[in-house]
């Protein structure tokens, strides 16, 4: 019987997967987080956070107890270090990399299976925070399903 909840589950497997991933090289390690509440200013590194938005019981069977969905978010945020394109180009492969690490993921044991993985975030808020201040701001949404 599982000792965490389905969502923190489903995080903590997105988290471990993106950590893993042997395509790219994270300056950190990526994290689980409840909210986002750091300052861009104050953004050094490179971030990647994992957070949940949404959880949903799912009634599929007849069974007492159904697989759970959720929308979980995987943010990437960075502060530029300088004006060139190629420091972008970058974090926009890294994005991509990351992506293609989540889709169709599922753990061992097929407990936490990402079913869809979309750049649903408006692109637009993304750009107008990099104009304005110099930081790269890409997020994904993750559609989980967790087995009880």
């Amino acid at each position: 019987m599982p000792t965490l909840s389905p969502s923190t589950e489903a995080c903590e497997a997105i988290r471990d997967r993106i950590n893993s991933g042997t395509d790219y090289a994270l300056e950190v390690r990526a994290t689980v987080v409840d909210e986002l509440t750091e300052d861009l200013q104050d953004l050094r590194q490179l971030r990647v956070d994992v957070i949940q938005e949404t959880e949903e019981q799912l009634v599929e069977t007849l069974d007492l107890q159904d697989n759970s969905s959720h929308q979980i978010r995987v943010w990437i945020r960075k502060k530029l270090d300088t004006k060139t394109q190629d420091e972008v180009e970058q974090l926009k492969l890294l994005r991509r990399q990351i992506e293609l690490r989540l889709l169709n993921y599922a753990t061992t044991d097929w407990r936490v299976r990402i079913w869809d993985v979309s750049n649903s975030q408006a692109p637009l808020m993304e750009r107008d925070m990099f104009h304005q201040d110099r930081s790269f701001v890409a997020s994904m949404l993750c559609r989980v399903e967790v087995k009880p």
